[in-house]
């Protein structure tokens, strides 16, 4: 009987270098080594580093995608080297049979394919991602504190994150501004807050609308994209953004007003009043500090929004305002029922 045998192919790694006590910029080196279909991007850099070249620095740990150590931009996008094939990346690479791999980005780079992580573990505690238990502590250990299935299934996706950093790395919002919270912060606070058992809803609330809070989110979608756990990360960053609304109204953040007023134009018009809408956002005197400039450039471009007279309802306005309120309604009866 024949040996199978898996195809095999010399494929080149092209992986980040960096030592802070040696370089002055990360470079690359490129690593040509044969490879076995079925390998994992993972094993391919144990070969590298067991066999070529032992400086060769990376995390890992269970080589299962469970602990998410092993977090790391591949062909230029981030993912767990741990389950990603090789030969699935060889149909993405932008030169022929060299996958490029990279740290993850938006957090400190200390070696080749290593970041710290400090800053995400850091901005947890600041927005209290553990459940602040309201059991009394005298009674702790007593018996189980459950909850109904029913409230279980709505955090429950939320529960999957392993904290890999993937989203984060991802975040096109954290590339301009390392203060922002993050998605992997807003998703771990949405699942705190909607746990009955939590006390510490309305700190973590008062936290997330404050400045590089959760009105900062452009939504880009880049970190439900290419979660590795296919966690709806937006569901969570809207279920922040309602639960704000709902518990604080539009009373704390530009972020906050922004959403009521773009509510409201979509109700009554179906489109957004742009011409309007930083005024009702920010006030008269914010927009006239820091938007006249652009105002006048887009005058003189002929580039400036329709006056609020001239912008007409959307065709079909009156089936939709039914459906608006309609959807309105199951929202607030699903609010009040989640707070019985």
């Amino acid at each position: 009987m024949a040996e199978h045998k898996e195809e095999m192919r010399d494929i080149t790694f092209r992986i980040n270098r960096f030592n802070p006590h040696v370089d002055n910029k990360p470079y690359f080196d490129d690593y040509t080594i044969p490879v076995e279909k079925g390998i994992t991007v993972l094993r391919a850099l144990n070969y590298i580093k067991e066999h070529v070249d032992a400086t060769v620095s990376f995390r890992a740990f269970c080589q299962a995608g469970i602990c998410g150590s092993c977090g790391m931009r591949i062909n230029g996008i981030s993912k767990l080297a741990c389950t990603t094939q090789v030969w699935d990346e060889l149909a993405r690479c932008k030169v022929d049979n060299v996958i490029k791999v990279e740290p993850l980005r938006n957090m400190p780079l200390i070696k080749d394919l290593i970041v710290d992580m400090d800053p995400l573990v850091d901005k947890m505690k600041k927005y209290s991602n553990w459940v602040d238990s309201i059991m009394p502590e005298e009674r702790m250990g007593e018996k189980e504190f459950l909850i109904a299935e029913e409230e279980f299934q709505e955090y429950d996706k939320a529960t999957d994150c392993i904290l890999c950093a993937s989203c984060m790395s991802e975040c096109s919002i954290l590339r301009a501004n390392k203060e922002y919270v993050g998605p992997a912060v807003l998703l771990k606070s949405h699942r705190m807050n909607v746990d009955s058992r939590d006390g510490a809803h309305d700190l973590r609330i008062t936290e997330l609308v404050k400045d590089h809070g959760v009105w900062d989110c452009t939504h880009c979608y880049r970190c439900q994209e290419t979660c590795v756990k296919s966690i709806p990360i937006m569901d969570g960053i809207h279920g922040v953004r309602e639960d704000a609304l709902v518990s604080r109204g539009v009373k704390d953040t530009s972020g906050a007003k922004h959403a009521e007023a773009f509510m409201e134009d979509i109700q009554k018009k179906g489109k957004l009043v742009e011409a309007t809408l930083p005024i009702r956002t920010n006030g008269m005197g914010w927009t006239l500090k820091n938007l006249l400039p652009m105002a006048f450039k887009m005058i003189l471009k002929r580039r400036t929004p329709p006056p609020p007279p001239l912008v007409k309802p959307a065709k079909g306005i009156k089936k939709f305002r039914e459906e608006f309120q309609e959807m309105s309604d199951h929202i607030e009866r699903d609010q009040k029922d989640h707070k019985k």
